[in-house]
């Protein structure tokens, strides 16, 4: 009984770390992409409930024309007006298939992956702080 109790307590802990470290991380790249803005994001799921204890942005519960960046692995079903709107993915095989993804966030091996597109970049005026040009193909 004690081992399950102990188990369960060390994986509640490891979740909780790793939303705080992917929430650091995504608060660090948009900060630095978007600096001195108060950014408006369209999240989904999973990642709307992490990122609404940032104090960086505002993560709203719906797209609408006043959204600045789109974070997320799939956007199917999007208004229009959102439908150019730049896109950060959480999926490797989204941000290679997509164009209108300039960037990707995701895990491989337990590892987190940044990836950017400069031509997708250039195409949205986002320009990349030195310390993250080095992720951009």
């Amino acid at each position: 009984m004690n081992k399950v109790l102990l188990i369960l307590i060390v994986a509640t802990h490891t979740l909780v770390a790793n939303d705080s470290y992917e929430l650091k991380l995504y608060e660090r790249i948009i900060s630095s992409i978007y600096p001195n803005k108060v950014v408006q994001i369209y999240a989904q799921d999973d990642l709307n409930v992490i990122l609404k204890n940032s104090d960086n942005f505002i993560v709203k519960d719906h797209c609408d024309a006043n959204i600045d960046l789109l974070i997320g692995e799939n956007f199917v079903k999007l208004p229009f007006e959102c439908r150019s709107k730049p896109i950060f993915s959480t999926n490797y095989r989204y941000f290679k298939a997509n164009h209108n993804v300039f960037g990707a966030f995701y895990w491989r091996k337990g590892r987190p992956q940044i990836k950017f597109k400069k031509e997708i970049l250039k195409r949205y005026k986002i320009i990349l702080p030195s310390s993250l040009e080095k992720y951009a193909k």
